[in-house]
């Protein structure tokens, strides 16, 4: 109990600390462009680092990173694999639309450069693909969870098409990740099956550390030759889940 409220506190002050200086930023690298998105990218960064230290959340690496590769996709069991991913490197994330109106996370992830979409509306979709596209071609990584939701954390679900739709138009390559959360903490982490956010935190907060590992798979080449964009987007889809999958038994074994 104590941990609890000792780490939940300091969180609560943590986020209202870089609460007033994120809206600075953002004020002073207006208008929109190239600069304000790299700086919401290290501000995320930062961010993740910060709350990775205070929830006792441990990153290890493994696979070939490479740099020009900015269209980014992984497995997804909880908003840890947020922090986990977003601690790496800086980066740019895309969340379902709810996490928009979460108080003061909510607001974080606004001044932090998340792209936010309602999977439901094909309009907001769109919209939200083509200031994906504008980041990347501000250089920034953009970290897309395909599944469109989470899971148990001991699976990978299958992927939804629609955003590989940017790779496929731009020929790009994909950088598949797999992520998985060690031992039986993955019970406590994962965030599925309608778990409410307090609560789940609260357990969360409790565990004295969280052992995370993140595989970097090879790049994924553009499929776009001779096909169509639609039949691109499946095939860098089913290519993405395949690596992910793979990844994520190979994390299984070690």
């Amino acid at each position: 109990m104590l941990l609890k409220t000792y780490r939940t506190l300091l969180l609560i002050t943590l986020n209202f600390m870089l609460l007033f200086p994120g809206m600075l930023l953002n004020l002073f690298f207006l208008p929109a462009g190239r600069s304000r998105a790299k700086m919401q990218a290290v501000m995320t960064m930062l961010w993740s680092r910060a709350m990775c230290s205070i929830l006792g959340i441990r990153v290890a690496k493994g696979g070939r990173r490479t740099k020009s590769v900015f269209f980014t996709v992984c497995n997804h069991a909880s908003y840890v694999d947020v922090l986990a991913m977003g601690s790496l490197k800086p980066t740019a994330f895309l969340s379902n639309h709810e996490v928009k109106g979460w108080p003061l996370i909510g607001w974080l992830a606004r001044l932090g450069g998340t792209v936010f979409v309602n999977r439901n509306s094909k309009r907001a979709s769109l919209r939200s693909m083509l200031e994906i596209e504008r980041k990347i071609d501000y250089g920034i990584r953009v970290v897309i969870f395909p599944e469109g939701t989470t899971s148990d954390g001991r699976s990978v679900k299958a992927f939804k098409s629609t955003f590989f739709n940017i790779p496929a138009r731009h020929n790009m390559h994909v950088r598949p990740v797999s992520i998985r959360y060690a031992g039986e903490v993955v019970d406590k982490v994962a965030w599925h099956g309608g778990k409410k956010i307090g609560p789940h935190f609260w357990t969360l907060a409790g565990l004295r550390k969280i052992n995370v590992a993140v595989l970097y798979g090879n790049p994924i080449p553009p499929q776009s030759v001779g096909v169509s964009t639609v039949e691109a987007r499946k095939r860098l889809r089913d290519l993405a889940h395949e690596s992910i999958v793979q990844g994520f038994e190979a994390l299984k074994r070690n």
